[in-house]
């Protein structure tokens, strides 16, 4: 059995999603990026009395981050959830474009609000993943 030829794929059209599953919000015509990011971190190895060495040991995280066009400031807005849930884990999908989802729970810190005079401002989020977010199939 062959495995299938991958496909590059451009993102969108795809979906960024924020909140609990009956009522998630739709950031997905305010966002101009999206990505998921990982990040390492690794303990130093330990020299062993025979010679050998102990790997260190390696923790990984995730953070959910994009570019949002700024709204605004209407209640339920970007910028309006983003200051009312600050601080909170809520549950977030990131569907690049289409098929497959990444899924987990993110903690919602308050966006920027403002930029350049006479342009269209945007605010960057970045958000940790708590534990490990999971690809999906398609959800819809």
């Amino acid at each position: 059995m062959t495995s299938p030829t991958p496909t590059v794929r451009k993102l969108g059209p795809g979906v960024l999603t924020v909140g609990s599953a009956g009522s998630p919000v739709d950031f997905s015509n305010r966002c101009k990026a999206a990505r998921v990011t990982w990040g390492v971190d690794t303990s130093d190895d330990t020299p062993m009395l025979d010679g050998s060495t102990s790997a260190g040991d390696r923790t990984y995280t995730a953070t959910l981050e994009a570019t949002l066009e700024q709204d605004d400031l209407y209640p339920g807005g970007i910028i309006d959830y983003s200051w009312a849930h600050k601080g909170t884990e809520q549950p977030a999908t990131f569907t690049p474009y289409g098929g497959r989802s990444i899924t987990g729970t993110v903690v919602v810190d308050p966006l920027d609000v403002g930029g350049d005079v006479g342009s269209k401002n945007t605010s960057d989020l970045k958000w940790a993943f708590v534990g490990e977010p999971e690809l999906v199939d398609d959800l819809g």
